[in-house]
């Protein structure tokens, strides 16, 4: 599966779901925070690890990450922003900026 198929697919999924839960609906605000949301997740992960607290579960860090993507696809596709697209660009801007091959 490529990102196009990714976002499309994580897209659809969703809203599947909100049509499930019409009172709830992932517009991009609501995209955005719950994102952000997950995002604390894997930040709770990363820093227990770093203060000691305890380690990584690395499946459930696995999950977090997966719920971000999904989300960032998401958000990606309310704004019609092709998210492989967007991401190719980025990696040859950043080549040339460091100047890497």
């Amino acid at each position: 599966m490529n990102i196009q198929q990714l976002q499309q697919q994580s897209s659809e999924l969703l809203d599947k779901i909100d049509s499930k839960h019409p009172d709830k609906k992932h517009d991009a605000e609501t995209t955005f925070i719950h994102l952000i949301e997950e995002l604390g997740e894997v930040a709770r992960q990363l820093f227990n690890e770093k203060i000691g607290r305890d380690k990584i579960d690395k499946e459930n860090l696995s999950e977090e990450i997966a719920d971000c993507t999904i989300l960032l696809s998401k958000l990606s596709s309310n704004y019609n922003i092709n998210l492989e697209q967007a991401i190719i660009d980025k990696l040859t801007k950043l080549k040339i900026r460091f100047n890497i091959d």
